[in-house]
Parts: structure tokens; sequence; C-alpha cells
């Protein structure tokens, strides 16, 4: 075709892997990528709703761009979510695909460039979007999907409507991609899903013996793991550990409490309690010395009482978990939560929010103290942001590095300064 595309993202890493097999499909097709959308032939934006700032950010850049007079192809997950709120704000579209389509957007493209304009295609492909995967250009980051889909049925979740079934990739497929990207030259592999929990319980396979057959393949990569929900690890836990102890893998959980209320965890229709959460970090610590544990709270879910709060911040100051993302409780289209007649004020949602993050501040300024004076190896990835260069421990504590160094090796540090978010060294060697 050789039509100049150009793309925008939003969203989760699962989005971003999307993505990346999205350019792929464009490119595979003869087409080549742009970075101005004003010259584009074609505009592609792969979308996200799981929040309503994020939905009302995403439908102000959609309606920008249709003004361009250029086709506009709306993708992700927001078509599932809000498709009725697209049609009414952006009604000069040339196609909307939900994120299961990627195989779909050539046929449809084709129809694009013939001038049709309207085509709504929200239902999966047969065929695997896998096939489509590679990794992006100018990075020694890549991003893996190993499923898709939840078995949940969270009150306030409306990535569920997106995503819907589980569906995870072979085992087999999986290696296949992997062994490519660090052929390529990935030295981090983001292994990502909507929980990764659930890989496998609908092929038979097993988490556990996907990340066995990962750490078969030889070299100096690192494989960071995705989220998982405390209930459905709870019963193998230690085989996970007793896998990941291998340096192949960062030693990085992402296991969400999201409330240190069970009696707010059941309004919430999350299949676990605080204990079981607790259980998993304390498995998780026994296990490993250095190690992340991120989790997430959401403050302010209808009914949740200032009592209710305080466990929250209680937990939190016990467990003191790496990483805690906040998110103050929005409603989303279609959810049992929306419903709720027990909604909390917006300030006390924004006064909760205010003292949990101050509690996570302070917490991380104390964390990453420790790690003063040690000298600890780790893996180059990136450009920081403000200078210098990004590297992560075996724990993924991030490293800002003074000094400039290829990416992708693994270097010793002494580590000289602390700030709340991350560490800074100087190589040593």
């Amino acid at each position: 075709m050789n039509l100049g595309f150009y793309l925008e993202t939003y969203g989760c890493a699962l989005n971003m892997a999307d993505s990346d097999m999205i350019v792929a499909r464009m490119t595979g097709l003869g087409n080549h990528r742009v970075n101005d959308p004003g010259s584009a032939d074609v505009l592609i934006v792969n979308t996200c709703g799981v929040k309503e700032p994020t939905e009302d950010r995403v439908i102000h850049r959609l309606v920008e761009l249709s003004s361009l007079a250029i086709p506009l192809i709306i993708m992700g997950c927001l078509p599932k979510i809000s498709l009725e709120r697209i049609l009414s704000t952006v009604p000069n579209f040339a196609a909307i695909l939900g994120p299961q389509s990627i195989q779909s957007l050539g046929p449809i493209l084709e129809r694009v460039i013939l001038g049709e304009r309207g085509i709504i295609k929200l239902d999966a492909d047969v065929q695997s979007k896998l096939r489509y995967f590679a990794g992006p250009s100018h990075s020694v980051i890549c991003t893996v999907p190993i499923c898709e889909g939840c078995l949940g049925s969270c009150a306030y979740c409306a990535v569920k409507f997106a995503r819907g079934r589980v569906r995870s990739y072979s085992i087999s497929d999986i290696k296949s991609v992997v062994e490519r990207c660090i052929h390529q030259g990935y030295c981090e592999i983001r292994l990502t899903s909507q929980d990764a929990g659930v890989f496998g319980v609908d092929t038979g396979e097993t988490l556990v013996d996907l990340l066995a057959e990962l750490d078969s393949i030889s070299g100096t990569h690192a494989f960071r793991l995705g989220m998982f929900n405390p209930d459905l690890v709870l019963h193998n836990i230690d085989n996970i550990l007793d896998v990941m102890a291998s340096d192949h893998f960062f030693k990085f959980f992402h296991a969400p409490l999201q409330s240190g209320s069970d009696s707010i965890l059941h309004l919430m229709k999350r299949r676990y309690t605080v204990n079981d959460w607790v259980s998993i970090v304390s498995a998780i610590r026994r296990k490993f010395t250095d190690v992340t544990i991120a989790t997430d709270i959401i403050v302010g879910f209808p009914g949740e009482s200032d009592a209710d709060f305080e466990e929250t911040i209680r937990v939190i100051e016990r467990v003191r978990p790496e990483i805690v993302n906040i998110s103050k409780y929005g409603d989303r289209p279609g959810t049992e939560a929306s419903r709720s007649k027990e909604k909390v004020d917006t300030a006390v949602k924004k006064d909760r929010s205010r003292k949990l993050s101050h509690l996570v501040h302070k917490l991380s300024v104390e964390r990453n103290a420790i790690w003063l004076d040690r000298v600890v190896p780790v893996l180059v990835t990136d450009r920081a942001p403000k200078g210098g260069f990004l590297a992560r421990t075996l724990s993924y504590k991030p490293v800002i590095l003074r000094k400039e160094v290829p990416l992708g090796i693994w270097v010793m540090v002494s580590i000289d300064s602390a700030s709340p978010t991350y560490i800074s060294g100087n190589i040593i060697s």
C-alpha cells in the first residue's frame, strides 16, 4: 500500500504491546510510520478506557485528530467500553476496531482507502494476533503479551468488557517470540497480561511451566512478570517463586490490594482477603532479600468509610510495599459500582488520596536510603528523562547512572545518593 500511518497509544502495557503488533501489521502490508499526524495518509489511535480522566483525554484527542480530514481508525479498549460516546462526539471516523481485531486491520484499511467510512468491527479475530508481534525500534525493552482477559467480576472494572474471556497464547508461541526478541538485542522483556494468574486456564498450561520454559533460554536478559491477582496464585506461589529465583527474572511482583478493608474488598467483588494479600507478600519476602512489591489502591470506593480507609493506611504502614499506585474511584459505564447509592464525596476522595500519597512518599524516602553505599549489579535499559542513563537492579529498583554507557549491558554500580523515586550511583566496573 505504501501509506504513511500515524499511531498514538494510550493505556497499559497490554495496549503498548498491541500497538507494537499494529505497527508490525501495518508495515507488513507495505506501509510506513510517520511522526506528524498532518503528513499521514491514515491516523490510528489505540485507546484506553480504564478511568474516566483517561477517557476524557482520549475523546478530546480523537475530536482534534478528526478535524484534520484524514481517515481516522479508532482501536483498543474504549470502543467496547464507551462506544456511544465515541459515536456521538467523533461522527466522522473511518473505522472502529476492538482490541482483538488487529488481523482485520488489513482488509478494513483497504476499504477505508477506497473511501468507505463508519466501519465498526468489535468482535475478535479467529487467529492469534501474536503472529504480528514485533518489538519497538530504538529500545532494548520489549513487552510480550502472554494472555488477555480475566476471570474476575470486579464491581468497578470496565476493562473486562473490552478484553473479554481469557485467551492465553501457547507456551511454544510465547517462547518463539521471546527467542526472537533476545536475538534482536532486547534485554528487558516484560511479560504482560490483564492478569498473569489466569495464564493457561483455557489451554491447560500453567504460569509455572511458562516461566520455567522461558528460563531455559540462555542469555543475559531479564524478565519482568506482570500483575497477578492474589487469589489466583495463592495455591502455587511457592512454585512461582522457585522458578523466579533464577537471575533471568527481576524480583518484581505486582499484586494489587485495592483496599485494606475486607468489607470493601467484598463490595468490590475481589476474591481474596487482606490476609491473603499479606501472605503472598510475606512469601515473596521470605524467599528474596531484595524485592520490589508493587500494589494498587483505590480510595473512595462507594461505601468506604473513614474506618475502612484507616485500615488501608495501617496495612500499607505495616507491609510497606515498594510501589503503591493510588487511584481515586470513578464510575465506569456499565459497572455495578457505578449504580451504587453510597458514593464518597469528591473532596473526601481527594483528602484520602493526599493522605495515602504522603505516607507512600515517606516510606519511599526511608526505603531508598537503605541502598546508600551498596555495590550492586544493574542492567542498563534506557536513557533517563532528565539526563544520564536508567538501569535496574535485579529487584527492579531504578538506578540513575551519570556516565554514558551502552544499553543492554550489566555493570557494577556504587550507590551514593537516593531520592523518593530512584537511587543514583557511579559505575565501578
